[in-house]
């Protein structure tokens, strides 16, 4: 009897690790078909030939994702696109980025112990700029942001260095829709001096302003790449104390957005596609 004791538990072994591959192998492709959806590969037919899948299986994938509010199909041209529950899922911005937050806490932290300043993390969302994250300098006097939704998109370095991300053609039809109006009177307000100095920020990498938005500051921002949408890390700080280690600050600056940048591109490089 206990022969085959052992040859049953090897069995129920067996048929569970078959399981977990087939659930693992499952999930891997739906990833994959998602991925395709948010990339404008809608059909049953484009998606097999672009993952290499038979059309039976993506077929079999894609009913799972509807039923899972994951897709949605056309019931007119029978195309399938992204589902309800990733807008769900996303309405949160800051929760939606947690994956960038936790990629670039450690070089915040980093950054704020070595400057002794405040250090932001930041996104280009519609025609604002939204803060996800923020490490306070333990100084008495520093500049912390009381709101998550930082105000007008063309004012201070965060914002330069967001909008400098953009290509020629977003960032003319982003700057259509901005009313420009001093907040200081270091406010740039000329849009053909804002596009001057964009250009510049894109050329070197990063920004500096003082005073843009907030008397008495200095911003140092330089931009996140290799994310799903603009993103800037920047340091904050009273111009009597920052002022002097611009040029010092500028460099430690670069490097941790340059880390931070270097380990998205493992993440959210896409595949470039190719439609015949």
């Amino acid at each position: 009897m206990l022969p085959r004791e052992k040859n049953s538990n090897r069995r129920k072994y067996s048929i569970n690790a078959v399981k977990s591959a087939n659930i693992s192998t499952s999930l891997h492709r739906s990833t994959e078909i998602l991925t395709c959806l948010s990339n404008g590969i809608n059909t049953v037919t484009d998606i097999a030939d672009y993952c290499k899948y038979s059309p039976s299986t993506v077929h079999r994938l894609l009913q799972t994702l509807k039923r899972l509010d994951w897709a949605v199909q056309d019931e007119n041209n029978h195309n399938y696109y992204l589902g309800s529950l990733i807008t769900r899922l996303s309405t949160n911005q800051i929760a939606a980025h947690k994956y960038l937050i936790m990629q670039s806490l450690r070089e915040m932290i980093r950054l704020s112990n070595t400057t002794e300043e405040t250090v932001n993390l930041g996104i280009l969302l519609q025609l604002r700029y939204v803060l996800l994250h923020e490490v306070a300098s333990k100084q008495d006097l520093r500049i912390t942001e009381e709101s998550k939704r930082l105000g007008p998109l063309y004012i201070g370095a965060t914002a330069k260095v967001l909008l400098s991300q953009l290509d020629d053609d977003e960032l003319r039809t982003t700057l259509k829709h901005v009313n420009f109006n001093h907040v200081t009177e270091k406010t740039v307000t000329d849009k053909d001096l804002l596009m001057a100095q964009l250009m510049e920020c894109r050329q070197q990498g990063y920004c500096i302003t003082c005073g843009e938005r907030i008397p008495g500051a200095v911003c140092i921002s330089a931009p996140i790449r290799n994310y799903i949408c603009p993103a800037s890390l920047s340091i904050v700080g009273p111009e009597s104390r920052l002022g002097p280690r611009v040029n010092e600050v500028i460099e430690e600056l670069k490097d941790s957005a340059r880390r931070i940048s270097n380990n998205n591109a493992e993440t959210f490089i896409v595949k470039e596609v190719i439609h015949d």
